[in-house]
């Protein structure tokens, strides 16, 4: 291994650049609304032009750029394919951002220059799949004049070409994921240790910040696919050299440069209601909205390969706007979905929503808050559903999975896929079950929301499943009434930072209900004068479908002088049980 061994410590040497690279702010509405000018919904694989007249809440378009397509000859290098694309962005009026792809796609010439090819077994990979050694010399020599290259060929852009870039994220090695290899050397040579890793990727990342460091580049940000800073002794200990990699390099990156932008695909992007999601959403949460004390996160994520799996084509339009409704209470800033996905016009409601929320993570900055109703029965609450009634609580228990259901069968909850509710977990889940399950195993209990809370959610509300119209998005959850229980009002807490003084009085509020039956509702708020204040009373028609019906405050106070100290609420006003989808109120803008 000596001989391909390489020293970095010329790169530590290195005055490093931890400053950030100049970003345009704007704001889509007043200007203390501020967030990146191009936040919001991507869309991606596709050489056309985007049509974003047709479809205004696409924001940009997400490419891959292959090394050995940019440069098939060794100095050769060819920039047509990216330069059409970057020109039908600033045609189309769209912004655009790429991930490099190296390593297996780097081009078949370094070889012949002396690169060893590097074969592997086991992994995520096609057979034919190829990888450089990344520790050799000549490998490292070439990649570094290719980054060079490339920050000059976009440096040499028309200004309007070089605007249209939102981000760059470099990729070290296999696709855009974090690992070198996909599978296992089968020579032990050619293995890469975690420090090597760790000094491989710094070395790619200081050279990226110098190769950019131009006049010209000031206002493109990486975005780079690294976890969270953690500690790296338990990975020591577990012997497992590539994650420990990754954890180290983590470190590092952080440590030396501020990261604003990053990749989190799996579960956010995929899809929603994956058994034990709420550990990652644990772990993640407080990065992605800054409750750490420092800035929210940017975070990308792609939806791939996922709606082909069962569960998602059950119902696809469900699944498109439940998904997005998920990514933005999950945090994720920017989801990109296939432009052949995105065209057919079926799904523009979740795209809508994604990109209306992008980046608007602090109450006080976002000129929306929403609650999107659910109920979610986690076979992992104990509290909810206690051991001594339904059984040991573990994931693997079908007879506790089963008796849930059949309590909450009479509100529309259904177990469709037993064997996937009671084996699989996270991206396998949603790829591999068979069906949608109303059940499952450490679950994101609650409501979907940003900056709204429910009150005693079950206590004051019943939760609905597959109810409404199928071919309209809303209807896969929903909350309830129920007069028999005597559950006609149901109350909410809006986060105390969302409406200044000078804010609060003048809002927007937009309800989405499902109009069945003929009963009357009424939303009440916290006014300035009286604090149970109606705002509107809606008869409904029995037309059958979701209805949204938005309302102008101008007099609301907001401060928690509602009964149970709540800002605002929905009543029953008759017996007659009403069904809401969303409450979203919008600030006086």
């Amino acid at each position: 291994m000596k001989k391909y061994k390489l020293l970095f410590t010329c790169f530590y040497l290195l005055s490093i650049n931890t400053s950030l690279f100049a970003q345009k702010i704007t704001s889509d509405h007043v200007k203390s609304f501020e967030r990146p000018i191009w936040a919001g919904f991507y869309t991606n694989k596709t050489s056309g032009q985007i049509n974003t007249k047709l479809f205004p809440f696409i924001k940009g378009m997400a490419d891959r750029i292959k090394w050995s397509d940019l440069e098939p000859q060794n100095g050769v290098y060819d920039w047509s394919k990216m330069d059409e694309k970057i020109h039908n962005a600033v045609k189309g009026k769209y912004y655009y951002y790429f991930v490099l792809w190296t390593g297996p796609h780097s081009p078949e010439w370094i070889y012949d220059q002396g690169v060893p090819k590097v074969a592997c077994k086991g992994g995520n990979r096609s057979a034919k799949d190829v990888f450089p050694f990344y520790l050799d010399k000549n490998y490292i020599n070439f990649f570094y004049k290719f980054i060079g290259k490339l920050a000059e060929h976009i440096a040499s852009l028309p200004k309007e070409n070089r605007e249209a870039f939102s981000f760059i994220q470099p990729a070290f090695g296999s696709t855009g994921d974090k690992q070198l290899y996909k599978g296992t050397p089968i020579t032990p040579e050619f293995k890469i240790s975690a420090q090597q890793y760790l000094e491989f990727c710094s070395g790619a990342t200081v050279r990226f910040y110098e190769a950019f460091d131009r006049p010209e580049l000031k206002h493109i940000k990486f975005l780079f696919n690294v976890d969270d800073e953690g500690d790296t002794n338990e990975l020591v200990n577990s012997k497992n050299e590539q994650k420990l990699g990754e954890q180290l390099y983590a470190n590092w990156l952080r440590k030396n440069y501020q990261i604003d932008l990053r990749k989190q695909q799996f579960t956010i992007a995929i899809g929603y209601q994956a058994n034990d999601e709420i550990k990652q959403d644990n772990q993640l949460r407080p990065t992605f909205y800054g409750l750490n004390g420092k800035k929210p996160e940017f975070v990308r994520g792609e939806f791939s390969k996922f709606g082909e799996g069962e569960i998602f084509k059950e119902n696809k339009i469900w699944n498109y706007y439940w998904t997005a409704i998920s990514t933005v209470d999950r945090g994720l800033d920017l989801w990109e979905v296939d432009y052949n996905t995105v065209k057919t016009g079926l799904y523009n409601e979740g795209f809508e929503f994604s990109s209306k929320y992008s980046y608007h993570k602090k109450p006080q900055s976002s000129p929306y808050a929403f609650i999107a109703f659910r109920d979610v029965l986690d076979a992992a609450d104990t509290a909810r559903f206690d051991v001594s009634t339904y059984g040991e609580a573990k994931q693997s228990n079908k007879e506790r999975v089963l008796k849930i259901e059949s309590e909450f069968r009479k509100y529309g909850a259904k177990v469709g896929d037993l064997n996937a509710a009671t084996t699989l977990k996270g991206q396998n889940y949603l790829f591999e079950a068979k069906a949608m399950n109303d059940v499952g195993f450490g679950l994101i209990a609650r409501n979907y929301s940003r900056f709204i809370t429910q009150i005693d959610a079950n206590q004051t509300s019943v939760g609905l499943w597959r109810i409404g119209p199928t071919n309209q998005p809303y209807g896969r959850y929903a909350r309830s009434f129920e007069n028999k229980s005597n559950k006609n009002r149901m109350y909410f807490d809006l986060d105390d930072q969302f409406l200044s003084q000078k804010e609060k009085g003048y809002v927007g509020i937009k309800l989405i209900y499902l109009d069945e039956g003929i009963g009357k509702f009424s939303f009440r708020y916290d006014g300035e004068s009286n604090s149970d204040k109606i705002g509107i009373t809606i008869a409904k028609t029995n037309s059958g479908k979701w209805v949204e019906k938005t309302i102008t405050i101008k007099d609301g106070a907001f401060a928690n002088k509602g009964q149970k100290n709540s800002d605002f609420s929905l009543v029953n006003e008759d017996q007659e049980d009403d069904v809401f989808h969303m409450i979203e109120i919008t600030k006086n803008l």
